[in-house]
């Protein structure tokens, strides 16, 4: 046996394990993907249903129209705020991940010619 031979035998024997534990974890993982989209399609619907009661409550003050523009208005301002929490939370400043890893400049580490791990 050459050590190619090691090698071609490891490689299928990780490959084999591996398709085995995803292959176990894909009807468990399947129900709970189904059962996250089904949640998310009863909140739309439900949000949904809490828009409509509140342009219905301000119709019994203001026009139609206006019921709509004020809830349209409110529904932008609050995608607004979301947006920058998400931009604030995601910002490369304050990402675990080094400025200089994410811009792609050379390790520090050792000299420019020799690779990193994993190249």
């Amino acid at each position: 046996m050459t050590g190619s031979d090691v090698n071609r035998m490891l490689r299928e024997q990780i490959e084999l394990a591996m398709r085995d534990t995803v292959n176990g974890m894909m009807p468990q993982l399947r129900a709970r993907t189904r059962l996250y989209a089904t949640t998310v399609m009863l909140a739309l619907y439900g949000g949904g249903g809490l828009v409509a009661a509140v342009l219905l409550l301000i119709t019994l003050a203001a026009p139609a129209w206006v019921a709509a523009l004020i809830v349209g208005a409110i529904l932008l301002i609050a995608a607004a705020i979301v947006h920058a929490l998400a931009k604030s939370r995601t910002h490369p400043e304050s990402s675990p991940v080094p400025a200089k890893l994410l811009s792609g400049e050379p390790h520090s580490r050792g000299s420019a010619s020799s690779p990193g791990p994993g190249r």
